[in-house]
């Protein structure tokens, strides 16, 4: 179609070049390039239009190269570029700096203009290469560096990239076995209302490797969420989640409530409300004791189809928080249409509450208009009587964090519980 290279022939040429830089004492190097969101192109417009634009992209990729350099498209939106001779390293970055300019000026197709970028990885040959084409390999891996940065960008392969892409598959099948051996455990921190008393928890994911030890969320959640194992790791916690509560009512605290994060695959999921069901029927909880804490992120994206799925958790009697208010889109007009009971001050507002005055500020206007709007308002991560003592002069309804309770295991969460 682009009457480029295919990857075959490529390879050849790569397994030429490498032995001739070889025999002269030069260099070379493998760019890799992918298109940025060129599916939104053949979702929306065709597969026609698509091919054009790919059409396009080779003629523009090809001026720019040399008489000896090869241009080959490896299939999709992916081509690879080979820069033989070269007398210094800065002569691939400044040919990846042109690919950049030229694939990201517009495209005008079949009455459509359009916009497009590209990210690249650059891997430059060396005398200790034994296979070439580990060349593409890593340049493939530098490529979705680029990507992690931002995208419209060339990064350079480095050994620290492929030690990091050994680490994240490690860790993606020691997930996995954790997943099925049972190996994550929930934590539950209280929420205490104005008077003290504790109202609810929130459902919190662990993860205790035998070996690494504990792996904190922000490392393995990210790596579940790309790799779809956050699918069942979100079942497996709103079941065990409604058991555990369970369990507490049968332990004399039938009053609490529990809040589960929500992930954005698994609410967009078309057998969520299903699968919620299901949760809430084998473990016997009442509708009206499960709230689901999602970001603000999830709800501004598929807007519509996240406002029926809202409704219809408001017809079950679950209820709706917003997490980490403030620090997403911050749209407020959904405030007021979407039916949803709670919203939920990031910690990064309340840490500095009694310090910056912007950021008191922010949590007094932050409360106001929920109060506004008929909303409850939690804050999270308090971890000092003063930002307490603000919180409630200041009209919050709800408190977590450290200073009040931190989270346990179900267990501790009796003791804890029994004792007050």
């Amino acid at each position: 179609m682009t009457g480029l290279a295919n990857r075959s022939l490529f390879e050849d040429r790569l397994a030429h070049d490498v032995e001739l830089a070889r025999l002269h004492g030069e260099r070379l190097a493998v760019l890799f390039i992918d298109l940025d969101d060129f599916k939104p192109i053949n979702d929306s417009l065709g597969h026609a239009v698509g091919d054009r634009v790919l059409v396009e992209v080779a003629r523009r990729l090809s001026r720019a190269l040399r008489l000896g350099d090869t241009l080959a498209r490896l299939g999709g939106d992916e081509f690879v570029v080979l820069l033989p001779s070269l007398e210094n390293e800065e002569q691939a970055q400044g040919v990846a700096e042109r690919l950049l300019a030229l694939v990201a000026r517009p495209y005008r197709v079949a009455g459509h203009e359009l916009h497009l970028t590209s990210s690249i990885g650059i891997a430059i040959g060396d005398d200790e290469l034994e296979n070439p084409l580990t060349l593409i390999q890593q340049a493939d891996m530098a490529m979705y560096k680029a990507k992690q940065q931002g995208r419209n960008a060339y990064q350079w392969f480095t050994p620290e990239i492929t030690a990091r892409v050994n680490e994240r598959v490690a860790l993606r099948h020691d997930l996995q076995e954790a997943i099925d051996n049972d190996q994550l455990a929930l934590h539950y921190q209280p929420q205490l209302d104005r008077e003290g008393r504790v109202v609810g928890v929130e459902a919190l994911l662990r993860w205790s490797h035998p070996e690494r030890g504990v792996i904190s969320p922000g490392t393995f959640i990210p790596l579940a969420e790309e790799t779809g194992q956050i699918i069942p790791i979100s079942q497996w916690v709103l079941r065990r989640a409604c058991r555990d509560l369970l369990a507490l009512s049968g332990a004399g605290h039938p009053q609490l409530a529990v809040a589960v994060n929500l992930s954005p695959l698994q609410f967009h999921r078309a057998n969520f409300l299903g699968s919620l069901r299901e949760a809430l029927a084998e473990s016997r909880l009442p509708a009206s004791r499960l709230t689901l804490e999602l970001t603000e992120g999830i709800l501004m994206d598929n807007t519509e189809a996240a406002i029926d799925t809202l409704h219809a958790l408001r017809g079950m009697g679950v209820g709706v928080d917003i997490d980490d208010f403030g620090t997403g889109y911050s749209s407020l007009s959904y405030l007021k249409h979407l039916p949803i009971s709670t919203v939920k001050i990031d910690r990064s507002f309340v840490s500095e509450v009694t310090q910056s005055a912007d950021d008191a500020a922010i949590v007094q206007a932050i409360i106001a208009m929920a109060h506004h709007l008929g909303l409850m308002v939690v804050a999270e991560g308090i971890e000092e009587e003063a930002q307490r003592e603000f919180l409630l002069e200041h009209g919050c309804d709800r408190f977590q964090g450290f200073l009040l309770g931190r989270p346990m295991p179900l267990d501790d969460l009796k003791a804890w519980l029994d004792r007050r």
